[in-house]
């Protein structure tokens, strides 16, 4: 089969943050792929507008794509929630933590193929985000795939635990989710955290090729297994966000 040469559609419409700064990237390529960019300064550090833009870049590639390609900057994924707003008090916190957490339900929940091209760093929340796509691809090299909360002295919530526990391999349940022990991405594709892992250079490239052959399958087959295999995970993610008081 020839490869497509990838065409890059700048999203026009791309909304942005206060003080008319883009946090995210949206980019229509060939084949219909969707692709998503974190872009929030050099941790892409996720915050509540960045979760906001995030989840409307969702709909919007339910629309008029096939597949989500998720991606951050060279170097580093994302390290996580903003500490920044963490620091300002607890209720900035819990509304950023909440958004958060709507946007894992999101992408979890999304029936179209989602893959992720982590070409660095991803702690906290960034190893999150990779845990609710359908397929993760890290890159070699010297980078560090994280659970922190332990460390840092933060419990984890019932959308954090199910993703962790459903990911990650039982064995390294203590491990990676309880002890914070950090990563490589090949350690990270052993356990569940990655797929697969891949020097750096050829992540992207990795990423469309797995979601292009993703695409290929039937799309409404693909949605309806998919939410199905997830369906109990899905409601008590639900439930936990939605129903509790």
């Amino acid at each position: 089969m020839t490869k497509k040469q990838v065409v890059f559609v700048p999203n026009k419409n791309s909304k942005q943050s206060r003080g008319n700064r883009n946090i995210m990237k949206y980019e229509l390529l060939e084949g219909g792929i969707a692709k998503i960019s974190l872009d929030n300064g050099k941790a892409n550090a996720v915050s509540f507008d960045l979760a906001q833009e995030f989840m409307a870049n969702l709909d919007r590639a339910k629309t008029e794509g096939k597949g989500v390609l998720i991606t951050g900057h060279v170097g580093i994924f994302s390290a996580g929630f903003d500490l920044k707003v963490m620091a300002t008090g607890p209720e900035a916190a819990q509304k950023m933590i909440s958004a958060g957490m709507l946007l894992l339900e999101k992408i979890y929940s999304h029936p179209q193929p989602v893959v992720a091209a982590c070409e660095g760093h991803a702690i906290g929340m960034g190893v999150f985000l990779l845990l609710a796509c359908d397929y993760r691809i890290g890159a070699l090299g010297e980078y560090v795939l994280k659970l922190p909360e332990t460390a840092i002295d933060m419990p984890f919530n019932s959308t954090l635990r199910i993703l962790a526990k459903t990911h990650i391999d039982p064995m390294y349940h203590i491990r990676a989710i309880v002890q914070s022990q950090g990563y490589s991405a090949l350690q990270a594709a052993k356990i569940g955290m990655l797929d697969e892992a891949v020097e750096a250079g050829k992540v992207q490239e990795t990423a469309i090729a797995k979601l292009t052959e993703l695409c290929e399958l039937p799309s409404m087959r693909y949605a309806e297994n998919k939410l199905f295999m997830r369906a109990e995970e899905i409601q008590a993610i639900y439930e936990s966000l939605h129903e509790d008081s």
